[in-house]
């Protein structure tokens, strides 16, 4: 009787290990239960450094060419102060050469000169690529003295422009965009020739700035 019990036993125990063996193992240890498949842990943004808010670039410009040709350039650093505001500034240098004719004379002649000096700006986004702009500019600019037999002097003048831009992303770490920009100098009827008031001396024909910006 005690061995058909026994082998009755046996039989059993091979039916449960044989009936299923996909189950999966029994768990024999303790300890922590490792989960698999876990979706990775996202690392915090890091906050923009002061370093990562830093902008460089500058501009080509005023241009033009003709009777009055006048180049310049300008390299300009800022700092973004926020999401929309950036505020910079740069040095100017600008060459300048006119040609023309004394009166009475069919002779032509052409005179060359340099401007030089800085400026401080801001730009302000007011929606996607359209900025609004605002400089404060001053050159150190030659002109003639006509009451001093023309002789040639040196004046600062200063002139304050606002306007608009438009920016196209480009990128960089700091050169943020190219911006063609279209200021208007407020002070360009105020910068006149002190000996012949009817001449004005910005390096410009008309109040109207296009420049050509990395930024």
């Amino acid at each position: 009787m005690l061995g058909v019990l026994g082998w009755l036993f046996a039989f059993s125990a091979l039916a449960q290990n044989t009936a299923n063996p996909d189950a999966p193992p029994v768990r024999q240890e303790e300890g922590p239960i490792k989960v698999m498949n876990e979706p990775p842990k996202k690392k915090p943004e890091r906050a923009p450094s002061a370093l990562d808010k830093l902008r460089l670039g500058g501009s080509i410009g005023p241009l033009s060419f003709g009777t009055v040709t006048s180049i310049g350039v300008s390299p300009v650093a800022g700092y973004q102060v926020t999401d929309r505001l950036a505020l910079g500034a740069g040095i100017t240098y600008q060459y300048t050469s006119i040609r023309y004719r004394s009166f009475g004379s069919t002779a032509a002649y052409k005179e060359s000169y340099d401007n030089y000096g800085g400026r401080v700006f801001g730009m302000f986004n007011v929606f996607e690529s359209i900025n609004l702009n605002a400089e404060y500019e001053t050159l150190n600019v030659q002109y003639r003295d006509y009451l001093s037999n023309g002789i040639a002097r040196r004046k600062w003048i200063n002139s304050a422009l606002v306007g608009a831009s438009y920016s196209t992303p480009i990128g960089g770490r700091f050169i943020k965009a190219f911006n063609i920009m279209l200021l208007y100098n407020l002070s360009y009827n105020s910068l006149v020739n002190p000996s012949y008031p009817s001449e004005n001396i910005y390096p410009t024909s008309s109040p109207l700035v296009i420049r050509a910006v990395l930024f």
